[in-house]
C-alpha cells in the first residue's frame, strides 16, 4: 500500500493549519489545494475615508489661516531638505531589514535586498484603503514558500512592535506636559489589550465567541484565527524581540525626521522628547482613525500638540504638511519607483487588487498553536 505523501511546506508549521484527526491510527486525509485567489478590484467608493481625512487637512488649513500658513512654509530652511529625505528613506530601509528578518522566520526565501525592496515597493498604495497590506501581498507572490496570511502576520507583528516602542521613547515628552499623561496611558493600555488578545487564549476565545455572533464580521472569523495564530507563533520567538534594535533605530530616525520639519521652520525650540511624543501621538491617532494612512487625524493631533508646547497655528499646521510630505509623501514616490523594479523582477499584480488565499474554515476553540 502506497504511504501518503508528505505534507507540503504551506501550513505545517503550526497545528491550526492541520485537520482534525479521523481516528486513533487513521491516516490524515491531505488538506484540499488552495484555490486561486480571487481578484477584488478596486472600487472608488473606498475612496470616501480618504476623502473625510483630506476634508480635515483642508479645514485645519483654512483654521490656521492660509496667509500665515504660507509665510510660515516660505521660511523653511531648504539646506534640511537633503537631510530629511536621505532619513525618510533610511527609514523605510531599515523597515524593510527588520521585516527581512521577520519573513525568515516563516520560512520565506526572500533576500535582504528583495524585502527592502518589496516594503518600499508597498508604500505606493500607503494612503489607499487596505494600501499597508500591499507589502504583503507582494511578498506572498514574490515567494512560493508562504502564504499571504502567514506575510500578514509578520507586518502585524512588525507594526505592534514598532507602536510600542515609539510610544515608549515618548515617555520623557509626556512626562514635560502632565496633561498628556492619560493619552500615553489609554495608547499603552490599548497596546497592552491587543497583545493579551493574541497572546491569552481565553481572552481570544472571547472575543472570538463575540465576533462569531456579530452578523457582519462572522464571515471573518476564520481569517482571523489563522492570523492570530500566525502573529503569536511570532511573538513567541526570542529572535522577533531580538531584531526589534532595527525598530528602535527606525523610530529614532523617524522621530529625528520630524523634530528636523519642526526645527527648519524656526517656529520653537522643540526638544527631540518632545518631538517624540508628538509623533508617537499622531500614529495612536491614525491608527484609532481608521482612515487609510491616517490622513487628518495624525495632521490634526500634531497641531493640537505643537500649539499645546508654544508653537503658533500657522507654523504648527505647516510642521504637519511638511511632515506628511516628507514621511509618506516621499514614501510614495519611492514605492512607485521600487514597484517597476519589483513587478518586472517579480512579475507582481496590479497595484489596486487584492489577491487573498482561500478563507480558512473556523478553528476550534481547544485547538491552539505550537509552542504555546
Amino acid at each position: 500500500m502506497p504511504r501518503p505523501s508528505p505534507p507540503s511546506r504551506r501550513g505545517r508549521r503550526t497545528a491550526l493549519t492541520a485537520l482534525p484527526e479521523a481516528g486513533s491510527g487513521s491516516a490524515a486525509e491531505p488538506a484540499p489545494a488552495a484555490a486561486p485567489g480571487r481578484r477584488r478590484r478596486f472600487r472608488p467608493s473606498q475612496l470616501i475615508p480618504t476623502a473625510v481625512g483630506v476634508g480635515a487637512i483642508v479645514a485645519l488649513v483654512v483654521a490656521s489661516n492660509p496667509g500665515g500658513l504660507g509665510r510660515a512654509i516660505a521660511r523653511f530652511d531648504v539646506v534640511l531638505i537633503p537631510v530629511i529625505l536621505a532619513l525618510s528613506a533610511t527609514f523605510y530601509i531599515l523597515q524593510g531589514l527588520r521585516w527581512y528578518f521577520l519573513l525568515r522566520d516563516i520560512g520565506a526565501h526572500i533576500s535582504v535586498g528583495d524585502s527592502i525592496l518589496l516594503n518600499i515597493a508597498g508604500q505606493s498604495t500607503g494612503m489607499l484603503p487596505l494600501g499597508e497590506l500591499t507589502r504583503a501581498i507582494f511578498a506572498s507572490e514574490a515567494s512560493s514558500d508562504v502564504e499571504f496570511g502567514e506575510v500578514v502576520a509578520t507586518v502585524t507583528v512588525q507594526e505592534l512592535i514598532f507602536m510600542l516602542i515609539l510610544i515608549l521613547i515618548a515617555v520623557p515628552g509626556v512626562l514635560s506636559i502632565h496633561r498628556a499623561l492619560p493619552g500615553l496611558i489609554v495608547a499603552l493600555c490599548g497596546i497592552a489589550l491587543v497583545m493579551v488578545v493574541l497572546l491569552v487564549p481565553a481572552c481570544f476565545h472571547l472575543v472570538h465567541r463575540l465576533v462569531e455572533r456579530t452578523p457582519v464580521l462572522r464571515r471573518f472569523t476564520g481569517q482571523v484565527d489563522h492570523l492570530r495564530q500566525d502573529t503569536v507563533v511570532l511573538l513567541h520567538q526570542p529572535k522577533t524581540l531580538g531584531w526589534s534594535v532595527l525598530s528602535v533605530a527606525g523610530a529614532g530616525v523617524g522621530i529625528t525626521v520630524f523634530w528636523l520639519v519642526v526645527y527648519g521652520l524656526g517656529g520653537t525650540d522643540l526638544s527631540w522628547p518632545m518631538a517624540s511624543f508628538v509623533l508617537a501621538a499622531s500614529y495612536v491617532a491614525g491608527a484609532v482613525s481608521l482612515i487609510p494612512g491616517g490622513i487628518g487625524a495624525a495632521e490634526a493631533s500634531v497641531v493640537g500638540l505643537l500649539v499645546l508646547a508654544g508653537v503658533d497655528p500657522a507654523t504648527a499646521t505647516a510642521a504637519a504638511l511638511l511632515q506628511r510630505i516628507a514621511d509618506k509623501g516621499f514614501a510614495t514616490l519611492m514605492g512607485f519607483i521600487a514597484y517597476a523594479f519589483a513587478r518586472r523582477r517579480f512579475h507582481l499584480s496590479g497595484l489596486t487588487a487584492l489577491r487573498p488565499g482561500q478563507p480558512v474554515p473556523p478553528v476550534p476553540p481547544t485547538l491552539e498553536p505550537v509552542g504555546v
